[in-house]
C-alpha cells in the first residue's frame, strides 16, 4: 500500500513539472479562468465515443491521466494550438445523468432503437494576439454547446452497431458575461462501432450547420477591425463543413487510452469568403492515457 502511496504521489509531481515544462501559457490561461482545464477535459472526452462492450460495469471509477490535443485556433485557422497536460478523470455512468469518455450528459428517453439525450461540447478560447488572422480583434472566449441529441439505431450485432445521431445544441461563450449566448449549430452524422478484439473502433462522418450569430461569433469582421488584408465581413446562416473522425480505445487493467484523428473540410462553407476562414481542409488529434486508482463495487 505504501508503495502505491509513492508511486502516485511521484506520478503527480511528475505530471506537475511536465506541464511546467511543456505548457506554460496554458498553465497561466488556468490560473486566470478556472474553468479552462473543465473545458479541455470535455474536449477529449466529447470526442472520444464510448464503447458498446458487452458486461457489467464500475458505477464510478476515478484516477489520474495526461490528455494531449492538436487543432487549428478555430475553424478555418491557419494556425494551430497543441496541449499536453495533466487532468484528474472520473468516470459516473448512472441511470441518468452520465460523465464519462463520451462527455456530461443526460438521458431524457430511452427505448430498443431511440435515445434522446442532453449532451455538452466545447471549444477552446483564442487570444487574437497569438493568430495572425484576428490581430487587433477580440478573443475569443471559452464556447460551451448544450442541448438535445438524437440517437438512432440502424445496426446491432454481437461486436459492431450503427446509428444515426442528430445534436442540435445552444452555443455559450463564457468571458465578462458569465454566459452570453451565440447561437445554434447542428451535426447531422453517422456512427459505426466495431470491436477489434481488445480494441474498441468508432467511425463518424457528417455534416455541420450553423445560425447567422454562431458563425458570426467567428468570421464576422466588423468595421472597426477592417484593414488592408482584412474587409468587412458579415456572416450567413447554412452550411459550415464536413467532418470525419475515427477513434480507438482500450483498458488495460487499470490503465485506458483512446486516441482520436479528425478530419474537416470546409469547402463548399457558406462563409468561405470571409478573411478569417484560411484554411478549408485540417486534421486534429487528441489523447487521453489515465490510470484508474479506484472504482465501485457496485456494477450496471
Amino acid at each position: 500500500m505504501q508503495a502505491r502511496h509513492k508511486i502516485e504521489k511521484s506520478l503527480v509531481n511528475g505530471a506537475q513539472t511536465l506541464s511546467g515544462k511543456l505548457a506554460p501559457s496554458l498553465l497561466t490561461s488556468l490560473i486566470k479562468n478556472k474553468v479552462a482545464l473543465l473545458i479541455a477535459v470535455l474536449l477529449i472526452f466529447c470526442s472520444i465515443q464510448p464503447g458498446f462492450a458487452a458486461g457489467k460495469k464500475p458505477l464510478w471509477e476515478y484516477g489520474i491521466g495526461t490528455v494531449g490535443w492538436y487543432g487549428p485556433d478555430y475553424l478555418g485557422a491557419e494556425q494551430t494550438q497543441t496541449y499536453l497536460l495533466p487532468i484528474p478523470y472520473f468516470v459516473y455512468r448512472g441511470e441518468v445523468f452520465r460523465a464519462d469518455r463520451e462527455g456530461l450528459r443526460g438521458l431524457l428517453f430511452s427505448s430498443d432503437k431511440l435515445d434522446i439525450n442532453i449532451s455538452v461540447s466545447a471549444a477552446l478560447p483564442v487570444d487574437s494576439e497569438d493568430n495572425n488572422a484576428r490581430e487587433g480583434m477580440d478573443d475569443l472566449n471559452f464556447m460551451v454547446e448544450v442541448g438535445p441529441t438524437l440517437q438512432y439505431q440502424l445496426l446491432q450485432a454481437e461486436r459492431q452497431q450503427l446509428r444515426f445521431e442528430l445534436p442540435v445544441r445552444a452555443a455559450f461563450t463564457l468571458g465578462s458575461e458569465f454566459l452570453n449566448h451565440q447561437g445554434w449549430t447542428t451535426n447531422p452524422r453517422f456512427q459505426y462501432e466495431q470491436q477489434q478484439q481488445e480494441w474498441e473502433i468508432t467511425t463518424t462522418a457528417g455534416l455541420v450547420f450553423s445560425d447567422r450569430r454562431y458563425h458570426g461569433y467567428i468570421y464576422d469582421v466588423d468595421q472597426q477591425y477592417v484593414r488592408a488584408d482584412r474587409p468587412f465581413y458579415q456572416s450567413s446562416s447554412g452550411f459550415t463543413g464536413s467532418r470525419f473522425s475515427v477513434s480507438i480505445k482500450r483498458q488495460f487493467g487499470d490503465f485506458y487510452i483512446g486516441a482520436l484523428l479528425s478530419y474537416n473540410n470546409l469547402s463548399g462553407s457558406i462563409n468561405s469568403d470571409s478573411p478569417l476562414l484560411k484554411q478549408q481542409h485540417y486534421l486534429s488529434a487528441g489523447m487521453i492515457i489515465a490510470w484508474i486508482l479506484g472504482r465501485s463495487d457496485k456494477k450496471i
